[in-house]
């Protein structure tokens, strides 16, 4: 039996005992007693359905708005566009979103329905005038608890930041706490100042849920970014440190296996100075000037690799004239640079001809 058949079965019985007990009253009063009864039990079943139907589509389009969310990729995009999603996915006219600074509340994104001025003139205000975390605001409370609340009646209430309330004219609006690992970062503020204005119970129990939904998920689509950004920091700084690794190691393996290794040791003071630039980041001390020429300061492939620069050749043509990779090709070239102390090419270049013997 599929759940609808069950729901019209149930349904068919229900019928059946409500004619059974309007038969079996005694008189019309009382007839028409049961027959209020049971419309009042059916107005409220319809009521219940509707509320129930309001939150499922409330929460899916919670869940839709922070798959947004989560595909900006940067933390710092998910907060601008996070008050937008809210009021987008819970119906808010007014959202906010803050953070914690030490002991103060920093409001960071302001969203107003259609009207975008207005909203940049509250977040500069909220700016300029953060809320202090003291025991008399409802946000310690929260931090405290670590709970959403529904506040009625914000400009009176005597746990509102005043500076705050009385300049956005909120009479009502709920709070959540953003959260990742049980950690108060932040709180979400919404209402719906411009559908009720004035309205000090202006939002309900299905607000607060909501917007904590809403919060809970955020929190955790937060702490997810967070981590990769990290993890693609951390990557980045990994391949540069492999690709210095690399051109050291290249480095070593191009230096020639020479009994003479240059008479004043020049070969391996260069190769030094290289390999230490490269591992530090550091451009290599220049090299002292004993009178050698510039094949002598280089090893024999980068003579090579030097030849082919001052013929013109690129990179790729490097590499395939040598049997190389274009990237081991490149770091022969920024070696040969250096090691001339050459800005580019075309000085290289002209370095290596004057050192050629004339014909």
């Amino acid at each position: 039996m599929t759940r609808s058949d069950e729901l019209e079965g149930l349904d068919a019985a229900i019928a059946a005992a409500e004619a059974a007990l309007l038969e079996e009253a005694g008189s019309e009063e009382l007839r028409l007693r049961w027959s209020a009864l049971l419309e009042l039990q059916r107005e409220r079943a319809s009521v219940a359905e509707a509320h129930t139907a309001r939150r499922l589509q409330v929460f899916e389009r919670i869940h839709e708005s922070l798959a947004r969310l989560r595909e900006l990729g940067t933390v710092a995009a998910m907060v601008q566009r996070a008050p937008a999603e809210i009021a987008r996915s819970c119906g808010f006219d007014r959202v906010a979103i803050y953070r914690i600074d030490g002991s103060m509340l920093v409001c960071e994104g302001f969203h107003v329905r259609g009207d975008p001025v207005r909203a940049r003139e509250l977040l500069e205000f909220s700016r300029a005038h953060p809320a202090p975390l003291q025991e008399q605001i409802l946000e310690t409370e929260m931090v405290r608890r670590r709970r959403p609340m529904v506040v009625h009646g914000a400009l009176t209430h005597p746990l509102t930041y005043k500076p705050l309330v009385e300049f956005y004219d909120t009479n009502a609006y709920v709070a959540a706490p953003i959260m990742p690992e049980g950690r108060v970062i932040g709180f979400l503020h919404a209402e719906h100042g411009l559908k009720r204005p004035g309205d000090p119970l202006g939002v309900d129990d299905l607000d607060r849920d909501a917007l904590w939904a809403f919060a809970e998920g955020f929190g955790h689509a937060v702490e997810r970014m967070q981590l990769l950004e990290h993890l693609r920091a951390q990557g980045r700084e990994l391949r540069e440190l492999i690709a210095r690794t690399d051109a050291v190691v290249a480095e070593h393996l191009a230096v020639e296996v020479d009994l003479a290794g240059g008479r004043d040791g020049s070969n391996a003071r260069a190769s030094a100075r290289a390999a230490a630039a490269l591992l530090t980041g550091r451009p290599p001390a220049p090299a002292a000037d004993h009178g050698s020429g510039v094949e002598e300061v280089l090893t024999r492939r980068e003579r090579e690799v030097l030849a082919l620069v001052a013929m013109g050749a690129t990179n790729q043509q490097i590499a395939e004239q040598l049997v190389i990779t274009p990237g081991t090709a490149k770091s022969h070239v920024k070696r040969i640079l250096r090691k001339l102390g050459a800005a580019n090419r075309v000085e290289a270049t002209s370095l290596y001809l004057r050192s050629r013997p004339s014909r």
